[in-house]
């Protein structure tokens, strides 16, 4: 299937981790007291049961989870096509109104972000990410209640609350089955599955819409109940389907005999802490240390400053797209409609370009083609004249909305090279939280008065993205010369000075002399 992508360069009997210059540590593992299910470093297995492996965990988990995913983002996105359906005029506020409800409601996204993971190890996410869905189910569809602005910010507050906690959870749950050299193109799938479920929303608002009127109800309003009916369906089923572990893959509604067998099991755990030895902690409750690290780590500071300022100009874009194509003249339907062609031609090209770059590496080079496609794109619809027909302005808008994102390849890059778990179990928190609180600004760059050509907010767009290209520059150029600087330190160093120092810096991760980042 598309999702398998297994390394070529997998060696069964030794560890893959090429950051960590010293000896992968042994690594054991217990099946509840069974003694069939202890392993040790001596296990050994073929690139052929490997891929079996990986085939059945992306077939049974990840499609999964990417079902979870796509109904999160219809939920998540409805909004803008609410918005082209008189959202604001039957609410009696204006779209400066919504603009203040989507900072809000990324701010407070932001806030309940930060914790979720730490939560997460706590309760499980194979529990938490059921716990969090039914809960923003019920406040989507209760945007069905609210009649004025109060109410449709309370709504807007506790959908953030209840929709914070799962993005970091399921990059933190993906983590423990995925390899570092298969996350990117599964991130992939990931956020394209998001973008699916927004051309899937616009296709479904189309005929939602025509629904207004029905019991007293708005076409908007339909369609809030509409989605959230449908994550209360998949919640439900995840409390019975999501495993624990590759151990516990048995029972509910996975079958008696579960996914894998018992080698297979072995296989499963071991190729992940043979890949990035930090991984046998993945069960480690966060210490105080690693927030220190992962608060005092300039790096991860970087990559926070890349997924803040590069994701922010496809917010405006792709809230305001159904209505910048209704204002050249389509009508509500037909312009939502529309809509489902960028996210259908960002998802393609996403995956394309993320599967590169598990195959071939440079993730930076491969992220650039999304920034430079923004770029292309806004400064398109900045030189277009006023007096350009619909049908050229909306391909300008619908090339610049169908940008691909590179933001599950940052993710991917940015977790191989934070270490130890902990601080990488934050980190996927913050760069989630780093996703949203942008949007506090970014629901500002389109306002009323630059409507509809909304040329102001173009070039800030232009300089955003101009911005991201120089910052992944910088990040990689650092990397690089940092990987160069420590192997001449490794150097020269005796083989017993390399031994005291494994001893006596153990817990610094990726601030160790032998830490190689991944570029």
């Amino acid at each position: 299937m598309l999702l398998l992508s297994p390394s070529s360069s997998h060696r069964s009997y030794q560890s893959t981790n090429d950051r960590h210059i010293s000896k992968t540590e042994e690594i054991s593992f217990k099946d509840d007291g069974d003694d069939d299910g202890f392993i040790d470093d001596d296990f050994a297995w073929t690139p052929e049961e490997e891929v079996q492996v990986l085939s059945i965990l992306d077939k049974y988990l990840m499609m999964f989870i990417l079902i979870m995913t796509f109904v999160l983002n219809m939920d998540r996105t409805n909004i803008s096509n609410a918005m082209s359906d008189n959202l604001a005029l039957d609410l009696n506020i204006t779209n400066d109104d919504v603009n203040t409800s989507i900072s809000v409601y990324h701010f407070v996204f932001t806030i309940f972000t930060l914790p979720s993971n730490a939560v997460s190890k706590a309760v499980g996410a194979h529990l938490w990410i059921p716990i969090l869905m039914s809960s923003w189910a019920a406040v989507t569809w209760a945007h069905a209640l609210i009649y004025d602005f109060r109410g449709f910010l309370t709504v807007r507050v506790l959908i953030a609350i209840t929709e914070a906690g799962f993005i970091p959870a399921c990059l933190g749950y993906m983590s423990s089955w995925y390899k570092t050299n298969e996350l990117a193109t599964r991130l992939a799938w990931f956020w394209g599955a998001q973008a699916l479920a927004s051309a899937v929303s616009g296709l479904i608002s189309f005929g939602v819409f025509r629904m207004r009127g029905i019991y007293g109800l708005e076409g908007w309003k339909w369609l809030f109940i509409i989605d959230g009916i449908a994550t209360h369906i998949v919640g439900l089923i995840a409390f019975f389907y999501l495993p624990a572990s590759p151990a516990h893959t048995e029972g509910g509604l996975r079958g008696q005999d579960g996914w894998l067998t018992k080698r297979q099991i072995r296989i499963a755990i071991l190729r992940i802490t043979r890949d990035d030895a930090a991984k046998k902690d993945h069960d480690k409750p966060i210490s105080r240390a690693d927030v220190y690290q992962a608060i005092t780590d300039i790096n991860l500071w970087t990559h926070l400053l890349i997924t803040f300022i590069g994701n922010m100009p496809a917010l405006p874009i792709n809230t305001y797209l159904p209505t910048i194509i209704k204002d050249v003249g389509f009508s509500t339907t037909t312009a939502n409609l529309l809509t489902a062609p960028s996210h259908i031609i960002g998802l393609v090209f996403s995956i394309l370009i993320a599967r590169s770059s598990d195959k071939h590496g440079n993730i930076v080079f491969h992220a650039l083609i999304g920034s430079i496609w923004g770029l292309i794109g806004f400064s398109l619809l900045e030189i277009l004249p006023d007096s350009i027909g619909k049908w050229p302005l909306y391909a300008a808008a619908l090339f610049t909305a169908s940008s691909p994102s590179w933001h599950g390849m940052q993710i991917a890059w940015m977790a191989s090279n934070i270490s130890p778990i902990g601080k990488r179990t934050l980190a996927l928190a913050a760069v989630i939280g780093a996703a949203n609180i942008n949007g506090v600004p970014g629901s500002q760059i389109y306002g009323v008065s630059d409507a509809p050509r909304y040329r102001h907010g173009n070039k800030i767009n232009m300089l955003l993205h101009a911005t991201t290209i120089l910052l992944f520059l910088y990040q990689r150029t650092k990397y690089d010369l940092i990987n160069k600087w420590r192997a001449y330190q490794w150097r020269q160093m005796t083989d017993f000075q390399k031994k005291v120092y494994n001893i006596e810096h153990e817990a610094q991760g990726n601030n160790r002399l032998d830490f190689k980042y991944r570029l």
